[in-house]
């Protein structure tokens, strides 16, 4: 009886010592994935930028299909608390800006200006599982500048 009480209370005692440890792990290869779908998206955003031409005005313009796997809470990944992708006032550039589980915000630069399909910040909230993301090239309508429009597919 009381080898079975301190093999339950070594084995308590371990699971304890390991959670830290399995949490740091688990958020340090969601930020790792996240920061993978980070470089996607800028990658399809500069490549719609630098390789297309622009369309005439009422031309829907070309697009790219980004498909991606944002990690699932597991005892292996941390959740997606944020995911926004900000274009800067008027500027010809945007940045992502992410923050799995409780970790550090982080952001990163995309060198091309990508809003929503309205026109504005693409803010995705929590998000988690297989998604699907069209690019789109076109002009902004008071500027006639080149944009990126991304929203999900079939949402």
């Amino acid at each position: 009886m009381i080898r079975v009480v301190l093999a339950v209370i070594l084995t308590v005692v371990l699971l304890g010592i390991s959670l830290p440890a399995i949490d740091h792990a688990a958020g340090v290869n969601s930020d790792r994935r996240v920061e993978s779908i980070a470089s996607q998206f800028e990658q399809a955003a500069v490549e719609l930028n630098e390789s297309e031409d622009l369309p005439p005005k009422g031309v829907r313009g070309p697009q790219r299909i980004v498909e991606v796997q944002f990690p699932t809470p597991s005892l292996t990944a941390t959740a997606v608390q944020n995911f926004t992708v900000a274009r800067r006032d008027g500027q010809m550039h945007s940045v992502l800006i992410y923050r799995v589980g409780g970790r550090p915000e982080r952001v990163h630069h995309i060198d091309a200006p990508v809003v929503n399909a309205k026109g504005g910040t693409l803010k995705l909230g929590r998000i988690s599982g297989h998604q699907t993301f069209v690019f789109r090239l076109r002009r902004e309508s008071t500027t006639d500048d080149p944009i990126i429009e991304v929203h999900r597919a079939g949402g």
